[in-house]
């Protein structure tokens, strides 16, 4: 799972990183620290409650920002269930994309612009009540200048160019506008990130260097994760290669079992959690309806006890947290779904009826059997029953086949994280 559901906005959830308790207990520090330097005499209890409301004041900054990709992205027709809320507001598995690169690169700028836009608001706010004098009117622009900082700050960081912040989202956009090929646009915003990480270490050791430890080892840190981001993009760009001609239905498990919504998870469980079994999602069925869908993850975080009293439909997963594919989708693509939704295996659904289920199982083969001795990129064909396809069912056994980079329970091979 990807986040904490917290809330639900225009019809969009809301899911939050849990390391956000501690973001807003670093900010709220910090604010307090501040508001009582601006005013020695204030009381202790009233510093720290100004401290809360600056946290929860960068927390709603942040909100705004994911959420004006969302909102941008629903008017460019992109569909959007479930977004992230991260940091710094830069990219997460759960941001809307485009398969335009013009309507991608309006989405990304959405964010940057208005962060900076209500940075500058709270800022004019600022001057306004600054300029009314007196203890209250200290305090108050004191606050209201700190959120004008965070949100500038979070406007301008954004549009660094380097994965994953919406400025390598950018990058990648323009150079896919101009070439044609998103392929193109991966390479571009890769380099782009590794030439800015690279030069961000460079600064830490600089810093570090000048005396200040502590701030140049986390600058170097920062420029050591916009590498790893840009080694992220090159494996994304092989497994496009191995991959980008196949469709979903080229490597979808065929003929796999399906379950009712009444009945208690004690009764599969054991299919599921049996890593002889190559069954890894089970689809919930209901007079031909695709229900929800059933996996390794949901399974696993029930205790024992609960096996026999949970029924499938309270544990399953359904839409609209669960994407449904068809076997015309492109697998990249079908890829990047599963990853995000943080599920074992997405229904593949053909003339409203069940036609298969897509697994990261079925895709660590296909994977696997195009990166093996004899298949280059592009070379195998597309019909090949690699995971499953129109060969023998995973969901039946696949015969001499060993397990792919994934059995079902890590992250998708070249998926982005």
């Amino acid at each position: 799972m990807i986040g904490v559901p917290v809330a639900r906005l225009f019809g969009i959830e809301i899911r939050l990183q849990l390391g956000w308790v501690l973001v807003v207990a670093f900010v709220a520090a910090i604010a307090a620290i501040q508001v009582s330097a601006a005013e020695p005499s204030i009381n202790p209890a009233l510093q720290w409650l100004l401290g809360g409301i600056v946290a929860a004041g960068f927390f709603a900054s942040a909100l705004v920002h994911d959420l004006s990709h969302a909102v941008l992205a629903r008017r460019r027709g992109v569909e959007v269930r479930s977004i992230l809320i991260s940091f710094f507001g830069g990219t997460t598995p759960l941001d809307p994309a485009s398969t335009n690169p013009r309507d991608d690169l309006v989405i990304a700028v959405a964010g940057p612009i208005v962060s900076v836009g209500l940075g500058a608001a709270l800022a004019l706010g600022a001057a306004a009540v600054d300029a009314a004098g007196g203890a209250a009117a200290t305090v108050a622009t004191q606050v209201l200048a700190v959120l004008a900082v965070l949100n500038l700050v979070l406007g301008v960081v954004n549009v660094i160019p380097a994965y994953p912040l919406d400025g390598g989202r950018i990058v990648r956009a323009i150079a896919w506008r101009r070439t044609g090929r998103e392929k193109d646009g991966w390479r571009a915003a890769g380099l782009a990130g590794r030439i800015v990480g690279l030069s961000v270490i460079a600064g830490g050791f600089v810093v570090v260097a000048l005396g200040d430890f502590t701030n140049g080892a986390m600058i170097g840190l920062s420029g050591w994760f916009l590498v790893l981001s840009a080694r992220a993009i090159r494996e994304r760009i092989r497994v496009d290669e191995l991959i980008g001609d196949l469709r979903v239905g080229d490597v979808m498990e065929i003929d796999t079992p399906t379950v009712h919504p009444g009945l208690t998870v004690d009764t599969f469980a054991g299919q599921l959690l049996d890593r002889e079994v190559p069954t890894t999602a089970i689809v919930v069925v209901q007079d031909d309806a695709v229900l929800g869908i059933l996996g390794v993850r949901q399974v696993q975080r029930l205790r024992p006890a609960e096996l026999a009293a949970k029924r499938v439909e309270d544990v399953m997963v359904r839409p609209p947290r669960l994407p449904i594919v068809t076997p015309l989708d492109g697998l990249v693509g079908a890829v990047e779904r599963l990853q995000r939704s943080g599920l074992d295996g997405l229904p593949v659904v053909e003339g409203g009826r069940l036609a298969g289920v897509l697994t990261r199982r079925s895709i660590g083969l296909a994977v696997q059997a195009r990166s093996g001795p004899g298949h280059g990129a592009g070379e195998a064909d597309a019909s090949e029953p690699g995971a499953g396809g129109n060969g023998p069912s995973t969901s039946g056994g696949s015969g001499s086949a060993s397990p792919g980079p994934d059995d079902g329970a890590g992250p998708v091979p070249g998926a982005p994280a």
